[in-house]
């Protein structure tokens, strides 16, 4: 997925997914999967990845965060808020999370708290 070859890498998903041995294992391929569809501009194979992901395990936290990402995108910012939060809810170490918390405050002018999510992310190991 890294070096742009995407059917390559949805190949090694799919056998990923044959190989996963829990239902978190099989979200975290679903929302690779998804990653690898966005690459490919596939924005409705990506959002039945995620979909995917959700039914595999409604916690995953990096499918939460990448579909807050997509909304953001669309401008549904306080949807994606609502996901940020979710994620984080779930698992307030996870700094992508905290970093597109704080791009969505800023978006809203919130400053004060995109600075203090900026400066979590940070805290959190976010580049």
């Amino acid at each position: 997925l890294e070096r742009q070859r995407i059917d390559e890498a949805l190949g090694h998903f799919a056998d990923a997914l044959v190989r996963a041995g829990s239902d978190s294992e099989r979200a975290l391929v679903h929302n690779k999967r998804a990653l690898a569809h966005l690459r490919r501009a596939d924005r409705d194979a990506a959002v039945a990845a995620f979909t995917a992901a959700f039914v595999a395990d409604p916690r995953c936290v990096p499918a939460i965060v990448n579909v807050g990402n997509l909304l953001l995108e669309d401008g549904a910012v306080d949807d994606a808020i609502a996901h940020y939060h979710a994620a984080l809810n779930i698992d307030d170490a996870y700094a992508a999370a905290h970093l597109n918390l704080g791009i969505a405050y800023k978006r809203l002018g919130r400053r004060a708290e995109a600075v203090r999510e900026f400066r979590r992310a940070h805290r959190r190991g976010a580049r």
